[in-house]
């Protein structure tokens, strides 16, 4: 045989070798990047979701809230009636209750020399209530926020795993 043809052959092997490595690089390059694109599609979809769970879980607790309103509002429609009665119905409340109600709203210890020397001056009963009521109300508000946040992290910590 030639000695051409032979380097002829060899160089000819040794391009289709390089051939089909390159090849090979391609196709594993596009298998990469195809799995990244699914990876991204499904981190996408899973994203959409989230968000729908979290819209859902947004207007159930809408939906509550707007619920409660009525009530909240009956609540403080009785309350006014209440300030309306005659006055041999009605009564003055002690300034040490006043205190108190202070104390346990802001979680603060009541001031015992204030209540020792009753020097709170006294309340009347409907503003009482209407500052007790009031302040349910907004108790029942925070109340639902912490659920709905946790119901929001309960549904986010499931769906994460």
């Amino acid at each position: 045989m030639h000695p051409y043809a032979i380097l002829g052959g060899v160089i000819l092997l040794i391009g289709t070798h390089a051939g089909a490595f390159a090849y090979g690089q391609h196709v594993e390059q596009g298998d990469q990047a195809q799995q990244k694109l699914d990876q991204a599609l499904a981190y996408a979809g899973e994203i959409v979701a989230r968000q729908g769970a979290v819209d859902q879980l947004s207007a159930a607790l809408e939906t509550a809230r707007t619920a409660q309103r009525p009530k909240d509002r009956i609540i403080t429609r009785e309350v006014i009636r209440y300030a309306q009665l005659p006055a041999d119905r009605r009564c003055e409340l002690d300034g040490a209750w006043r205190l108190l109600h202070d104390a346990a709203a802001t979680g603060q210890p009541a001031d015992t020399a204030r209540l020792a020397a009753g020097s709170a001056p006294p309340v009347a009963d409907a503003a009482a209530l209407d500052t007790v009521a009031g302040n349910y109300e907004q108790c029942r508000e925070y109340i639902d926020q912490v659920s709905g946040w946790q119901a929001w992290w309960k549904l986010v910590s499931q769906t994460a795993d």
